[in-house]
């Protein structure tokens, strides 16, 4: 990718919520939760975050990307053709305040302390309750944890109260840790109602290659989407099935050395964004030498954990 003069970028940082819509992408697209995706037209997977005032933005079928990004993608335009608008508006633009990121260690810090204030899943809690009722488990993953009362803040920073919640540890394929999965639940062990239910810690690094590691593996190996999903396939297919959580990272995802033979558990959605997922990370695996078996629920919107098991 060609560079970009250093005076455009900087003077975009904090003006991406004006630049974009002036060069035609609607306000709507813009917020910081989930919503519908203007590129591929999802409804549920594209999140305007704006880190750093860089316009950035993440879809689960797309993936990540800046305020440029998002313009090429948008309007079909090659990189050039994406500064070169930029620039002629940049300085007709109000900059906004751009909140300070957290550092590394500040994300670290709060990862211990939400993993420090959890316990291992017990009989009769929200996380049993729910995996329970949704799959019939009686025992439950180590990797999974279960806070009592963890904090939920929303998109505009505002506190939502605190929760019961599912916590899951990530990690990279050498055994490092990643980052936390977190479930919001009610004490019946429901999905809480907050506007996402499901949500990742802030992590030092890109989640990308990482998973929820939900038991020991040995030559074979499956990969999932959700953690619900892995945990059925785990059962339906007798083999030990990790979850990457979603799509994009499904792609992403390397195995850990020692596993030979791969199951991708995919799902079946309307718009092929888990069967793309599939077979793009299967496509990838059989090239570097790894025997792989695909399997995706027959019907149409579902995946494996709707299909019981």
């Amino acid at each position: 990718m060609a560079a970009l003069k250093t005076r455009t970028a900087d003077e975009a940082v904090g003006r991406w919520l004006g630049i974009l819509p002036a060069l035609g992408i609607e306000a709507k697209f813009l917020r910081n939760k989930h919503g519908a995706c203007p590129i591929c037209g999802g409804k549920d997977r594209f999140r305007f975050d704006d880190k750093n005032g860089k316009g950035t933005w993440f879809c689960s079928h797309c993936g990540p990307g800046d305020g440029f990004k998002l313009l090429q993608e948008y309007h079909g335009w090659d990189f050039s053709k994406a500064a070169k608008e930029v620039d002629g508006i940049v300085g007709q633009v109000v900059a906004m305040p751009v909140a300070a990121e957290r550092d590394d260690d500040s994300k670290r810090e709060a990862l211990l302390k939400v993993w420090n204030g959890s316990r291992p899943v017990s009989k009769g809690d929200p996380v049993w309750l729910y995996l329970h009722n949704r799959l019939g488990l009686e025992t439950v993953p180590q990797a999974l944890r279960f806070h009592p009362a963890l904090r939920y803040v929303g998109a505009d920073g505002e506190s939502l109260g605190t929760f019961p919640a599912m916590l899951a540890r990530m990690q990279y394929p050498d055994g490092s840790g990643a980052s936390i999965h977190r479930t919001y639940l009610t004490e019946a062990g429901m999905k809480a109602n907050v506007p996402e239910a499901k949500k990742f810690m802030a992590a030092p690094k890109s989640l990308n290659t990482a998973s929820v590691r939900l038991g020991a593996f040995g030559a074979r190996l499956g990969i999932a989407e959700g953690i619900e999903t892995a945990l059925a396939a785990s059962i339906r297919f007798q083999t030990p099935v990790w979850a990457a959580t979603n799509a994009v990272l499904l792609e992403a995802w390397v195995p850990p050395a020692g596993a030979k033979e791969i199951l991708i558990a995919g799902d079946n959605d309307a718009s092929f964004t888990g069967q793309s997922a599939a077979y793009a990370l299967a496509h990838r695996l059989v090239r570097d030498g790894y025997a792989v078996e695909i399997q995706i629920p027959g019907e149409t919107g579902k995946d494996w954990a709707d299909e019981g098991i």
